[in-house]
């Protein structure tokens, strides 16, 4: 059973690393590319001077690191970046399967890979919504900190709805769901970015498109390798 998971979580990855990759090559990287014109650029923003921008600040140091270059160089490692991290939620997927007892397959997949959605990516967003270079944000350690806790939050209430018949159960889900955003996303004191607002908010939809067909084509992926490895082998 070993094997056939990580068989089936290998392909399934790659299907999908490779599949996204080729969609944020067409949608969400030219904004990306975009958007780094303006890091570091003079900007009006009222009280606030530019000069005093954190965002310039972070983003004169980051010109200073190594970066794929655009094209072909940032195509591939994007296209192997998003292949582990598919590999990654795969196995996740199909252990949260197996552990779960429902017969893995297609549709299972599908379901589980909508409910990996909306942990990991959509529930988070609603706090801290995806971002491009030059947006001001707060302090990454908290960010990070909260993603966390949304994303955990938001896995072990799912399970608590879907996955039992217990009410207090299901009531516990559903505080766990909405606990995270009671807390509140950490933000900053005022918000200075280089970044336009037209592109920033095109950026946010993308992503979240894109991040949706990742784990849809993930999920059912895994479950559709799971069932033919299992049949073979």
């Amino acid at each position: 059973m070993l094997k056939t998971l990580i068989l089936s979580a290998a392909a399934a990855g790659v299907a999908a690393g490779l599949f996204t990759a080729v969609v944020q090559h067409l949608t969400t990287t030219p904004i990306i590319i975009e958007a780094e014109k303006y890091e570091g650029a003079p900007h009006d923003h009222g009280d606030v001077a530019a000069t005093a921008s954190p965002v310039v600040e972070v983003a004169a140091i980051e010109k200073e690191e190594w970066a794929p270059a655009d094209g072909i160089e940032r195509t591939v490692y994007t296209s192997l970046a998003t292949t582990v991290i598919g590999v990654g939620f795969a196995l996740v997927l199909l252990a949260a399967m197996s552990f779960s007892g429902v017969r893995i397959g297609p549709r299972s997949g599908l379901a589980f890979g909508i409910a990996g959605f909306i942990a990991i990516s959509l529930a988070p967003a609603l706090g801290l919504p995806p971002e491009i270079p030059g947006s001001g944000a707060a302090e990454l350690t908290a960010r990070q900190g909260w993603w966390f806790f949304a994303a955990a939050a938001t896995v072990l209430g799912i399970a608590g709805l879907l996955l039992t018949r217990n009410v207090a159960l299901q009531i516990g889900g559903v505080v766990l769901i909405a606990l995270p955003h009671l807390v509140g996303a950490p933000h900053p004191d005022a918000y200075v970015s280089t970044a336009p607002a037209e592109l920033a908010g095109h950026f946010a939809a993308a992503s979240l498109a894109v991040t949706a067909i990742f784990w849809a084509v993930l999920g059912y992926a895994s479950g559709a390798f799971y069932e033919r490895f299992s049949r073979s082998g």
